[in-house]
């Protein structure tokens, strides 16, 4: 009699792990099938104690907040989403902190300003570090230390936000999923479709939306005069899926002075040739503020815990963003993986072999958190 051969399940976990491996492990699992979906998982996240989430003010911003059961205090994490209009109550970010929450991880998911819209302007970046400031300063938050997450433009905010000097010392890890490194970069790419590799400029597609994302990030770097202040009362009313949204309001630009007509010209130029001279064109300030608002300007003062995952061909920003990040700063790590379109995980049989790398991603950030905090 022949005896049947064993079928390998689909995940094998390897027992003989050190229970602290073990357990960051099946952690991981927990996080993995809430951002993908995977079935099975909304029962999983029904046992044991439920978390309780509330709404909160820190620091003068609006936050979710979610916490354990149990008692703390607890490892600590900020989630900053990315451009979304549902912002912190997009089903998935809620999803997440629910399952961040259920494996002993207090979770912080504020309203950063302008970032639903997808603008990133000296105002969010210094809401997010004084909300992470007054995040470490909760008695909640173990060792006084917060890990830091975000997705897209929100993932791009984490990593400059760590690098802060008022939070040295005081992000124990950052991990993001497709971020942009250079803000130059991409407003070659917003405006002209292409995508400077070298001295080469590649097409790259990307969708209209980034277009007024930068536009609305560039007028916020005006000073703030009354016609600038119209000017971005008037950019943030445009729905980014309806035709207006690609006919920038010149006469509110050019009401604005010298600075937002050349703002304007930046914007409506599609000819990679003439980028740099526009670019130049712009004030000092404004290209100063670029620079900050870079990741890659600021590698040397990342934390030494940094996971960044992205797809092969990002829907917003190119691989190459992440890699040059990488290559910047030694301690960076970076995963690679098609389960990722843009910001959000997708579960797609095609490309399930690489389900372990994304595991991995997960396992290493969450370890990074737990681990830093512990030694504190």
């Amino acid at each position: 009699m022949n005896a049947t051969p064993l079928r390998r399940p689909l995940l094998q976990v390897n027992v003989r792990l050190p229970s602290k491996q073990l357990r960051t492990q099946m952690q991981a699992i927990t996080v993995l099938g809430a951002t993908l979906g995977l079935p099975g998982t909304a029962t999983l996240l029904q046992f044991g104690p439920t978390p309780t989430r509330r709404d909160e003010i820190r620091a003068g911003i609006a936050a979710t907040v979610v916490r354990p059961a149990g008692s703390p205090p607890w490892p600590t994490l900020i989630f900053m989403n990315g451009a979304t209009r549902d912002g912190r109550t997009h089903p998935l970010v809620l999803r997440l902190g629910l399952a961040l929450a259920r494996i002993g991880r207090l979770v912080f998911i504020p309203d950063l300003p302008g970032i639903a819209d997808g603008e990133l302007s000296p105002a969010t970046l210094a809401g997010a570090v004084a909300f992470s400031e007054a995040a470490a300063d909760a008695p909640e938050a173990a060792g006084g230390r917060v890990a830091l997450a975000g997705v897209s433009v929100g993932g791009s905010l984490a990593l400059l936000t760590s690098s802060d000097a008022r939070l040295a010392q005081r992000v124990s890890t950052v991990g993001c999923v497709a971020p942009y490194s250079d803000l130059v970069k991409v407003m070659l790419l917003a405006t002209t479709g292409t995508y400077r590799d070298g001295d080469r400029a590649v097409p790259y597609s990307a969708p209209p939306y980034l277009r007024l994302g930068l536009a609305r990030s560039l007028a916020a770097m005006l000073p703030p005069t009354q016609a600038a202040v119209g000017l971005c009362a008037e950019l943030r009313t445009l729905d980014p899926i309806s035709a207006s949204a690609h006919e920038l309001p010149r006469g509110s630009f050019q009401a604005a002075g010298e600075d937002g007509e050349r703002l304007y010209e930046l914007l409506e130029n599609t000819d990679p040739e003439r980028f740099d001279q526009l670019y130049d064109a712009l004030p000092a300030s404004i290209r100063k503020t670029a620079e900050t608002l870079s990741p890659l300007h600021a590698a040397a003062r990342l934390p030494d815990s940094v996971e960044i995952a992205t797809a092969p061909r990002d829907t917003y920003f190119p691989v190459a963003e992440s890699r040059a990040l990488a290559a910047a700063a030694p301690q960076l790590r970076l995963t690679v993986t098609s389960l990722l379109a843009h910001a959000t995980p997708r579960l797609d049989r095609r490309y399930l072999p690489e389900l372990a790398k994304l595991n991995g991603f997960f396992v290493r950030s969450l370890a990074a958190c737990t681990d830093v905090v512990s030694k504190a």
